[in-house]
């Protein structure tokens, strides 16, 4: 979504601004304001673009920032647990990421990097998140209407594989200090209350398993239909001694690449307002189902598993972990068999959505509230191309890699 300069600011957000100065030092400040970015949709209002100059020591010097934040409203209500989720991965899990590889000497080609957070606030209505914003080093978004392709699904899965082993060392090194934050994580930012069933989402998924093309797969979506939300919350809730921090919405979006030429070789992964304490499985299953073409889904899965457990390995050998003690192979299998349903539903609701041009992605998302009882059928919707394509490619894998639907229900 291109970004839109701001005229007229909220105190509250004037106030983060100049808040941030004293942070940097910044006297006789100014400051451009832009709402949204150039490179990605924004499917949630909320992220801001700062230039922020002034003066530290008599040197002009100019900081660009990424200031999510939201004004008091209901939408900040709907949002607020979201920011105090990403708000104790900056304040408590990332430094504490960054402070086992500096302990172990974790080596430069293992280490999870992450973005340089210079504010973080969970107070009530001042909830507020601050990091640099990378634009000018090389760093950018992949276009979600491009596939993407092995060398960046391999990035990603591999920091992946850094963020679980990362919380796997801690669980282990430091148990006290890591259950009291798993605990501030254990509650679902989404599906905890199933009670609370937004009206979206089954919409979404019906209508993405209107358009599957294999009859009987087609037919034991629908009987999912009533149980995906439980599905979901079963699949969100903590999995004891194999779990794990995840980063609970990694796909393409919120995935910022480095690159040398054409060619990536770094990624950050950014948003983490909807992190959680689960199977590691789950990210991988969403990552990949949410972001993936059927040529990584059926040519290179099996590769892109090996690439993630032998990560996952590698950093906790650095650690003085064995695999075989902390996430053996036949759980990693299990879990795969089990919790993929996650990345499955999840794609199967979001992908409308995702796969639709931005102005049209960006009502379905307002409309999420209150859907439309039936879509209209144009040329970019609801039954394009690309729409229908990946919705059976996901279907196809998930059902020919014979994965379970309901296990996470039977107990």
């Amino acid at each position: 979504m291109p970004t839109r300069k701001k005229s007229k600011l909220h105190q509250d957000f004037i106030e983060v601004i100049y808040k941030l100065a004293d942070i940097l030092n910044l006297k006789e400040i100014d400051y451009v304001v832009n709402y949204g970015s150039d490179e990605i949709d924004s499917f949630s209002s909320g992220t801001n673009k700062v230039e922020l100059s002034g003066y530290v020591d008599g040197q002009k010097v100019k900081q660009k920032l990424i200031v999510k934040w939201r004004p008091i409203n209901d939408y900040r209500d709907h949002f607020r647990e979201s920011y105090k989720r990403e708000y104790i991965f900056y304040q408590y899990i990332g430094p504490k990421y960054l402070e086992i590889q500096r302990n172990f000497n974790v080596i430069e080609g293992l280490k999870l990097k992450i973005l340089n957070c210079i504010y973080a606030s969970a107070e009530y209505d001042k909830e507020s998140i601050v990091v640099r914003d990378l634009d000018g080093q090389r760093y950018k978004f992949h276009n979600r209407f491009s596939e993407i392709d092995l060398d960046h699904v391999s990035l990603v899965v591999k920091n992946l594989a850094k963020m679980h082993a990362l919380s796997f060392v801690w669980s282990r090194t430091d148990p006290t200090e890591f259950l009291k934050i798993r605990n501030l994580c254990s509650k679902d930012v989404q599906y905890s209350d199933v009670s609370r069933v937004p009206n979206h989402m089954k919409f979404y998924y019906d209508t993405s398993v209107n358009v599957v093309s294999d009859l009987v797969a087609k037919e034991k979506l629908k009987v999912l239909s009533s149980d995906i939300f439980s599905i979901l919350h079963e699949c969100t809730l903590p999995v004891e001694n194999y779990g794990a921090f995840c980063h609970g919405d990694c796909w393409t979006n919120n995935a910022i690449f480095k690159y040398t030429g054409r060619r990536p070789i770094e990624v950050i992964l950014v948003d983490y307002q909807l992190g959680r304490y689960a199977s590691p499985a789950t990210d991988l299953s969403y990552f990949l189902y949410m972001s993936t073409s059927g040529e990584i889904l059926f040519k290179h899965y099996d590769r892109v598993l090996d690439i993630y457990y032998g990560t996952l390995t590698a950093v906790l050998r650095q650690c003085n972990l064995d695999i075989n003690d902390v996430y053996p192979k036949s759980i990693f299998t299990e879990h795969l068999q089990r919790y993929s349903v996650f990345g499955l539903i999840e794609a199967l609701i979001s992908m409308l959505i995702i796969t639709s041009p931005t102005e049209k992605a960006l009502q379905l998302t307002e409309a999420t509230d209150h859907p439309p009882r039936e879509l209209n059928c144009g040329k970019d919707c609801p039954y394009m191309t690309g729409y229908v394509k990946r919705v059976n490619d996901v279907v196809k894998h998930f059902f020919q890699r014979k994965y379970s639907l309901r296990s996470v229900l039977s107990e």
